[in-house]
């Protein structure tokens, strides 16, 4: 099988014609099959969707080859019959703990001349060369800002003179296996993979305003097996991160606590599940199904507070663990103060204030920037991951990792002072 950089694309820069997006995730699998109208980044029009049932992929892995390439096929085929044409290729996203982000920093010497897009892909590429390789792919490297001699925090440093050029550079790595296992998968489906992108980085992609991006905020995606975390910081995805809890985890929860079915559990979740133990209509009784003693489900009422107690303890061990992780990485002294949380376990009543309470930021909830284009079905919280990918190279951040990387002339833009705080937290720890 054909080297996954091999498989990538130029991430920088517009699209042309039709693009497909693939979402595999521990639930659900969605593919959007959308183009870009061509007057703004994030002005897609959205062709077909499809959405199946994931089989055979648990934990950011896969545990049944055949049962995940039907999941797949299904999703795929309902995209196609919605838009009305076959597609031959797929920007996969990518998830699960094995994932890791790293930020390295590197120098070169310039000499007093003018920096130049040679002299850039050299740092870029002495930079890479510090990350973990050992069996492990690059998924992505984006530059989070560069340093000029004593002045930090410059976008591009392109034609400016130096004496030194510095560099921090944010590497994703994941284990070759699970990459080849699910490009071989995806191939099984006869589609090719024309890019992998971080799933966790595509939610913020496909969440975010350009504000948020520009100056800095916080992406959680609550999804039914994982909660990925992303940050942004000058205009740029800077770290992710993965806690292994999710919705699929408060629906377990609720199953055990009260004695029914996965399927009942996940229903009383969804109907009358709260993470609010101080909401109104706590005391109200509601209809409760258990196991009897035959196996069956017998008709039961309960309190909804009871539901809530349930509930409310995962939800905060979530975003305890969150926080946990946001603190051991590696721009944890410069994280941003916005918020935003999507994902379909997001939707949970009182979701958001658990967060806001446990992270102590003002917390807000995101649904998918193209929502108007994606309509009621699609345009909800559960798509973030699948629209991200879609505008992910429409968003024109620079990606490093592949051979030959084309540089976006932004113009040289200094004057961040989280990214200045970045470069001289990294040299004093590492």
């Amino acid at each position: 099988m054909a080297n996954v950089q091999s498989r990538r694309i130029a991430m920088n820069g517009s699209r042309s014609g039709t693009v497909a997006a693939l979402d595999i995730g521990c639930s659900k699998i969605t593919c959007l099959i959308g183009r870009n109208d061509g007057s703004g980044p994030r002005r897609f029009q959205i062709l077909g969707g499809g959405r199946q049932q994931s089989r055979g992929f648990n934990g950011g892995a896969i545990t049944d080859m055949e049962g995940l390439e039907r999941s797949i096929r299904l999703a795929v085929e309902d995209a196609e019959r919605e838009a009305g044409e076959q597609i031959s290729e797929v920007i996969l996203g990518i998830t699960g703990p094995k994932l890791a982000c790293t930020l390295v920093t590197a120098a070169i010497e310039i000499g007093g001349r003018s920096i130049t897009h040679k002299e850039i892909k050299r740092l870029q590429a002495l930079a890479l060369s510090k990350a973990p390789s050992k069996g492990v792919d690059v998924l992505a490297a984006w530059p989070v800002a560069y340093r000029v001699d004593q002045q930090e925090g410059v976008r591009q440093p392109a034609g400016m003179y130096a004496e030194q050029l510095g560099i921090l550079l944010s590497v994703v790595t994941a284990p070759r296996p699970i990459i080849k296992n699910l490009v071989e998968c995806v191939g099984r489906a006869h589609l090719g993979v024309s890019a992998l992108v971080p799933s966790s980085i595509a939610s913020g992609a496909g969440t975010l305003i350009d504000d948020e991006i520009e100056n800095g905020a916080i992406c959680i995606d609550m999804g039914a097996g994982v909660t990925a975390v992303s940050v942004y910081l000058n205009g740029s995805p800077a770290w992710l991160g993965l806690v292994p809890t999710g919705g699929t985890h408060v629906t377990s929860d609720i199953a055990q606590g009260i004695g029914t079915t996965f399927a009942a559990a996940e229903r009383l979740k969804s109907v009358y599940g709260t993470a609010n133990l101080e909401g109104p209509g706590l005391a109200e009784r509601i209809e409760a199904p258990r196991l009897g003693d035959d196996g069956r489900l017998q008709g039961m009422r309960m309190e909804k507070g009871a539901i809530a107690e349930i509930i409310a303890p995962r939800i905060e061990e979530t975003f305890e663990l969150v926080q946990k992780t946001l603190n051991a990485s590696g721009v944890r002294s410069v994280l941003p103060r916005r918020i935003v949380l999507t994902g379909g376990a997001s939707q949970l009543s009182g979701v958001r204030d658990v967060a806001s309470r446990i992270l102590n930021a003002p917390v807000r909830l995101g649904r998918p920037t193209i929502a108007e284009f994606l309509g009621e079905t699609l345009g909800t919280p559960a798509f973030s991951t699948a629209s991200g990918l879609l505008l992910y190279s429409e968003l024109g951040f620079v990606d490093a990792a592949g051979a030959g990387v084309a540089v976006k002339e932004y113009g040289a833009e200094t004057g961040s002072g989280a990214v200045n705080k970045a470069f001289h937290w990294l040299k004093e720890n590492f």
